[in-house]
């Protein structure tokens, strides 16, 4: 049941569910157009896995494979993307150094409930981002093989901006459990796929949704899809 103060909150919208990218479906018909109307602030990929996908203050970026940003029209198309219009509900400050360990533990603790799905943007300078990309992919080739070509690379004493989301655990066939976020710079000329963070000084801003809108691809490949992969092995060997 939705309480009144969730009454005309923005929805998490997922374009697809993440089961299809994971069984190697990685074209769809979704615009980027259609999902910046869904909001201002998101993630995800492109068609073919062509880069990594950044929404943030309604422009979108693609994360190329050596980590360079570039703006996106509207008319590329996404076999997978997540968005919403985000203000912040919290904020909350870091004004000191701390491991990838020990901010992943204040990011929990800044989670009200683990079964809530919420949008977070990280806005400051780090230490050390450790981030990915991917080259182009064929069709149907398992999400999973894919973390044999990806590129990685670290960010060191950069400031920047990240863009995610927390999904609960029951909702992993939809979206990735957990946190996602993209890692874009400040000059928004270089980012990726985040793998690892080191914060310096930073301010954290959460939003919880109180809905999800999943879309359901009228392509083949979707319409046809039969479960045969290991979601969370998957996406471990692939998100983290």
């Amino acid at each position: 049941m939705t309480s009144n103060k969730d009454t005309g909150r923005p929805p998490v919208y997922i374009s697809a569910p993440i089961a299809a990218l994971v069984e190697g479906i990685y074209r769809a018909d979704t615009t980027i157009g259609h999902v910046r109307e869904k909001g201002n602030h998101g993630l995800g990929t492109f068609n073919d896995l062509d880069g990594e996908l950044l929404m943030i203050d309604g422009t979108v970026y693609c994360l190329r494979p050596e980590g360079d940003a570039e703006i996106i029209g509207d008319d590329i198309k996404t076999p997978f993307a997540v968005a919403t219009h985000f203000t912040g509900d919290t904020e909350e400050v870091f004004d000191r150094p701390l491991t990838a360990h020990e901010f992943e533990a204040q990011l929990h603790d800044l989670i009200p409930s683990k079964n809530l799905i919420y949008s977070i943007r990280i806005d400051g300078t780090f230490d050390r981002v450790r981030a990915r990309s991917v080259p182009k992919q064929s069709n149907y080739v398992p999400l999973a093989e894919v973390a044999k070509v990806q590129t990685i690379f670290d960010f060191t004493d950069v400031e920047g901006s990240m863009i995610g989301f927390y999904t609960p655990t029951f909702l992993d066939s939809v979206h990735v459990p957990g946190f996602h976020m993209h890692f874009i710079t400040s000059d928004r000329s270089r980012g990726g796929h985040v793998m690892g963070i080191a914060p310096r000084a930073v301010t954290v801003r959460l939003q919880h949704a109180p809905s999800v809108e999943l879309g359901l691809p009228l392509t083949l490949d979707f319409l046809t899809m039969e479960r045969t992969r290991d979601i969370e092995a998957d996406l471990e060997k692939v998100e983290r």
